[in-house]
């Protein structure tokens, strides 16, 4: 098994984890100073539009990237077995 399509997976998986991270950073400090009611019953719409806009694109940019990638990550993997995770498959998966 080739592993260099791996790498930008890898990359992803990192990166999708410091947006966690971040959004939890900026979420919950907001969520405190404006003392917003975290009620499960209530929309989603909502309670973002209490969020400051800061706040909020990085739950979008989080959001997106538990939505998004998993076709990424099922040829990559599928590539990466059949062993064609080499050179052009493996630049355009860090595209």
């Amino acid at each position: 098994m080739d592993s260099s399509i791996l790498k930008p997976l890898a990359a992803l998986v990192i990166w999708s984890f410091v947006m966690w991270a971040w959004l939890y950073a900026t979420r919950i400090p907001a969520i405190r100073k404006y003392k917003i009611a975290l009620d499960p019953h209530r929309p989603a719409a909502e309670f973002h539009a209490q969020l400051p806009a800061q706040v909020r694109w990085k739950a979008d940019n989080h959001n997106h990237l538990m939505e998004q990638p998993t076709l990424f990550y099922a040829v990559t993997l599928t590539l990466a077995v059949l062993g064609a995770g080499q050179g052009l498959n493996a630049g355009l998966a860090w595209l």
